[in-house]
């Protein structure tokens, strides 16, 4: 039997404004260097992979290191739409490829909130994730059209907004600009996709999926002097407040570079622990 021809135009409506709802997987580029248990390092929005280096360098003698630009950074394509679960779905794909049984993921803030999306949906692909400074939410509850309010100001007042969200991450003012001017060499339309993905999304969704063995971390850039990891943590927006934060000293948004030892060694000895207890 034929249909109806409003029954098919009504069907093929539905069809393209459905579609669009479903990201083609998209490609991320990796540099992948050694051989050993794997470190997929993870970078936050308006930095690279190349960040890592630094840090990751002193871990080559006895690991593979994996480096990944996030999707909508360097020659990584933004999936359309953006969602931290289509990003998750494009790191899961690097996942992947990696040896399950050997393998730890570090990231950092929003690339913290891509990884837990992909682990969170498979949490087979590592034996362990480590965060840096990464938020899941808001302390603060801000209704519907507020948020829009700030993502139209954005559209209309981008540099200015850029500057308030990037122009103190460093350790100190030069640094910060530093900072800012790299940052500022990351499309407008990947900030404005990860801020609104943060507006609309929650976090601790994913935490509470997580079957991996998480370790959290935050710098002196986040952690204020003076407050708890509780209080830390709750600002961060995780409702899970009783996880145990480490301090990394000395240190802002590019803390692998202002303190790599220390952070190679806290990625060796995480590392280590993860898969010591993965072979028991």
């Amino acid at each position: 039997m034929r249909r109806p021809v409003i029954v098919v135009l009504v069907l093929a409506l539905l069809t393209a404004t459905l579609a669009p709802l479903h990201a083609e997987p998209v490609a991320l580029k990796t540099t992948e260097l050694g051989r050993g248990p794997t470190v997929v390092f993870v970078h936050t929005m308006g930095l690279s992979r190349t960040d890592w280096l630094t840090s990751a360098r002193k871990l080559l003698p006895n690991h593979r290191i994996v480096l990944v630009d996030l999707p909508g950074h360097g020659d990584s394509p933004l999936p359309d739409p953006f969602t931290f679960a289509t990003a998750g779905e494009a790191l899961d794909a690097v996942l992947a490829r990696q040896n399950p049984d050997s393998t730890v993921v570090v990231a950092h803030q929003m690339g913290g909130r891509v990884a837990m999306a992909a682990l969170a949906a498979n949490p087979a692909r590592a034996k362990g994730l480590m965060l840096v400074d990464v938020p899941v939410g808001m302390a603060v509850q801000i209704d519907d059209q507020q948020k829009k309010m700030f993502l139209n100001y954005m559209d209309t007042n981008y540099e200015q907004v850029s500057r308030m969200m990037f122009g103190r991450m460093g350790r100190d003012t030069t640094q910060s600009q530093q900072l800012y001017a790299m940052m500022s060499a990351t499309p407008a339309v990947t900030i404005k996709a990860y801020v609104r993905e943060t507006f609309y999304s929650d976090g601790n969704k994913d935490a509470k999926a997580l079957k991996v063995p998480v370790r959290m971390f935050a710098t002196d850039g986040t952690w204020e002097k003076g407050a708890t990891s509780g209080t830390l943590l709750k600002r961060l927006g995780w409702e899970d407040t009783t996880l145990t934060v480490t301090r990394i000293a000395d240190a802002g948004a590019w803390f692998m570079k202002d303190q790599p030892d220390s952070v190679a060694a806290r990625v060796r000895e995480f590392t280590a622990a993860m898969l010591a207890g993965a072979k028991r």
